[in-house]
């Protein structure tokens, strides 16, 4: 763990929201990217759509280190169908940041997927409407920056990706910030953060925590867990409330 000081900033980068579609039908897939256009130019977002006709083929790609921000997921394909190709996402590759959307033919969607903690379902033929529904929740969870976190030590500048920090944690004049791949710690007011971060997906669920949305589990009365196992405690004043949160996040596009 290293101690930071004070110079603590917030960067907004412009960057493209990079999503796939898999789908093994040609002419779905193309319907598919046809209404992601659509909406994303309704929705005013920069993105970048890249069309797999097969599980196989989004795997190879992902194994040279490629990301997405959302992959619209065929479920009934031959071969790799679209639980192969999550559980490559979630177990394989560790990679809990990728927001799956399961794209099906069928009304009944297979509880296993649940498992993969999807970002939501979409029945065949997808239309602009419900996929505008599908990135404008994203949008409200996630926003359409990237936001980096910059601090200072010393004569030197550092920076981490918001997207990729699970929670900072309080321990009076110092906080500690978990990330996907670090542990650190700097000083500062965690009130004052969460003030600076209530638009970028982060809330507080008890006074000593403040918490990236993305990448909780599963949420119960007294806590919540993260994807990687850690639970969070929720304060007995803060159930209602993260209630409420949790509700308005979830409610609409699933």
């Amino acid at each position: 763990i290293t101690w930071y000081d004070k110079s603590i900033t917030i960067q907004v980068v412009l960057f493209m929201l990079k999503i796939a579609v898999v789908d093994d039908e040609h002419i779905v897939a193309a319907q598919t990217e046809r209404c992601l256009t659509e909406a994303c130019n309704e929705l005013q977002l920069e993105a970048e759509i890249n069309v797999f006709g097969s599980g196989e083929e989004v795997i190879r790609f992902l194994e040279n280190e490629n990301v997405y921000h959302i992959i619209f997921l065929d479920i009934e394909m031959e071969m790799c169908n679209g639980i192969d190709v999550s559980r490559y996402i979630r177990d394989m590759l560790r990679d809990e940041t990728t927001q799956l959307v399961y794209v099906s033919g069928k009304s009944g969607y297979d509880r296993q997927l649940f498992e993969f903690r999807p970002f939501g379902f979409i029945e065949k033929p997808a239309t602009t409407e419900r996929i505008r529904e599908i990135l404008s929740k994203y949008k409200r969870i996630y926003g359409v920056r990237q936001d980096m976190f910059e601090y200072k030590v010393g004569h030197g500048t550092f920076f981490v990706e918001l997207s990729e920090i699970l929670y900072f944690e309080s321990f009076g004049r110092k906080i500690r910030l978990k990330s996907v791949e670090t542990e650190n710690m700097f000083y500062g007011v965690i009130q004052e953060l969460s003030e600076q971060l209530r638009s970028s997906g982060f809330f507080m669920p008890h006074k000593s925590y403040l918490v990236n949305y993305r990448f909780v589990k599963s949420f119960h009365p007294d806590c919540l867990y993260l994807v990687n196992g850690e639970r969070i405690p929720i304060a007995k004043g803060k159930r209602q409330e993260v209630a409420k949160l949790q509700l308005r996040m979830e409610n609409r596009g699933m």
